[in-house]
């Protein structure tokens, strides 16, 4: 064994398994990301590249004039169906949530809260716990805004839905009194 605690076996498993993660993972990771910065440097480039009017090999031709030479050739193909499918718009998602995988692992349940306004990082923090509670120690919080909630907050976890916001209480307000009419 040694300092670490791990036999001389194991030690040459782990370095094994490390140079796997960072050439599989990591540089994908590293990729996507210098993709992603590049495709948000050039005004308009994204828009392009998602434009129904314009055929799919020009499009590839204008992602490809982007694309530096040291883009290995499975990166280059993922991003090729991203733009295929017309997602080469998500990338940056995309990228959030390998880094997040990277990070915590496969099986980390990512709990999405939107509000209103920002919260405080007191307010987040109490979101955090009260999602714990209930959902365990492994959920992973995404915090957004948008105003046309109006108050309250929309927490999306899985496939479920809780909506306490101030525009969902007002529609079920509305659908209550036009059904007494």
């Amino acid at each position: 064994m040694n300092a670490a605690g791990y036999s001389k076996g194991a030690e040459v498993v782990r370095e094994y398994s490390l140079a796997a993660y960072q050439h599989t993972t990591e540089g994908w990771l590293t990729s996507l990301k210098k993709v992603w910065s590049q495709l948000q440097a050039v005004p308009g480039l994204l828009d392009e590249l998602v434009d129904p009017k314009t055929s799919f090999s020009q499009r590839q031709s204008r992602l490809d004039a982007l694309l530096s030479q040291d883009v290995p050739s499975d990166v280059r193909n993922y991003l090729y169906v991203m733009l295929r499918d017309d997602h080469i718009n998500m990338l940056g998602d995309v990228v959030a949530e390998m880094t997040r995988l990277s990070a915590k692992g496969p099986d980390v349940e990512v709990a999405r809260v939107t509000t209103a306004v920002q919260l405080t990082g007191e307010e987040r923090r109490e979101f955090q716990k009260h999602i714990q509670a209930r959902y365990g120690d492994q959920v992973d919080i995404d915090f957004t805004v948008d105003a046309k909630i109006l108050g309250g907050a929309v927490v999306h976890f899985g496939d479920r839905v809780i909506d306490g916001s101030l525009s969902a209480r007002l529609e079920a307000l509305h659908s209550k009194l036009r059904s007494i009419r």
